[in-house]
């Protein structure tokens, strides 16, 4: 049994006199015991949305939600409170996510405190020493506030303040982005040996793809709210059958600064309004190999590979279907 399931998820935020922005739409998936699952897409595609939703700190308009077979939406008041210490989540900000008011030690604590009341003040204090320095925290530090911490440090004590529940499942919401790319390395190295040490399952939500390639097994792709494609991280990010999938790699800036992004791969136009959803595939107005029957029938996941699913009905794309398009100067071509 998967450690997590998820069905179905749709949320839609309401707005007084104006439409409803339609934020995730009808998404599936799994997270294994000791796996990373990584949610990419560019921004506004629900990445976010889909983690708080995970911990009920936003309310779905469908779906569920199954952590070890466990329907959390089914919970009410003291049964969440109490299966909130198997799943935690670690902000995209750290300094804006800790209260500066405490000390380190402060905060790390207090989930404890809140989830085992019963444990005594000698075996808080040698739990939360000990959390500290799996993160490559030094114990004196408990006693800092978190100004005086940088920011590396600050993620540090979050991702202990996370740990210290020994949860099963930890939302990583986008948490090295405001990081510079040592510190970066240093993050993302713990997040893996801490996974390692304790069989952690991660939801990586991230834009960045070279660390979702160091963290993720799993990839799944977004856009407007809405799984484009799923699968292994080797097929996903080697192998991408999706437009928007291929157009999202190719844009990705590579290290050598030499190397320019694929044009070839590029979409034309916006992201549709989220408000007045495409009636059939999202990606219609932007996607350059679309054939007719694109614009009114719904698409859907179907399987392209070994657990790798995408959404259009043209996949597999060949550089050659790309080619087609670019030569037809043309936005789109019929069937």
């Amino acid at each position: 049994m998967p450690l997590l399931t998820v069905r179905g998820l749709t949320k839609s935020f309401q707005r007084s006199g104006r439409d409803a922005v339609h934020a995730v739409n009808d998404v599936s998936f799994e997270i294994d015991h000791g796996e990373t699952l990584a949610l990419i897409g560019e921004s506004g595609s629900g990445k976010s949305t889909i983690g708080r939703l995970l911990l009920r700190l936003l309310e779905p308009d469908a779906g569920t939600i199954e952590l070890e077979g466990t329907d959390l939406l089914a919970l009410r008041s003291s049964a969440l409170r109490a299966m909130r210490a198997k799943m935690q989540v670690v902000f995209q900000e750290p300094y804006e996510s800790l209260n500066p008011k405490m000390r380190v030690g402060d905060i790390v604590a207090e989930p404890l405190q809140i989830h085992e009341p019963s444990m005594s003040r000698t075996d808080l204090r040698e739990r939360v020493r000990a959390t500290l320095e799996e993160v490559g925290l030094d114990a004196d530090q408990a006693e800092r506030f978190p100004r005086g911490l940088s920011g590396g440090q600050q993620q540090r004590v979050g991702i202990a303040r996370a740990l210290i529940t020994r949860p099963a499942l930890v939302v990583l919401d986008e948490p090295t982005s405001s990081l510079d790319l040592s510190v970066q390395a240093q993050i993302l190295e713990i997040l893996h040996d801490l996974q390692e040490a304790h069989g952690l399952s991660y939801l990586y939500i991230s834009h960045d793809l070279s660390t979702v390639s160091y963290l993720a097994h799993r990839v799944a792709v977004l856009y407007l709210g809405q799984i484009r494609e799923q699968g292994p991280l080797e097929a996903v990010v080697q192998n991408p059958q999706d437009p928007y999938t291929q157009a999202l790699l190719a844009a990705f800036l590579d290290p050598d600064v030499t190397v320019a992004p694929s044009r070839s791969r590029m979409l034309a136009g916006e992201i549709p309004d989220p408000t007045r959803l495409p009636e059939g595939c999202f990606l219609y107005g932007r996607c350059p190999v679309r054939v007719d029957s694109c614009r009114s029938e719904p698409s859907v996941l179907r399987l392209l590979g070994p657990k790798h699913y995408g959404r259009c009905i043209r996949a597999p794309l060949s550089d050659e279907d790309w080619n087609d398009a670019s030569d037809s100067n043309a936005p789109g071509r019929s069937s």
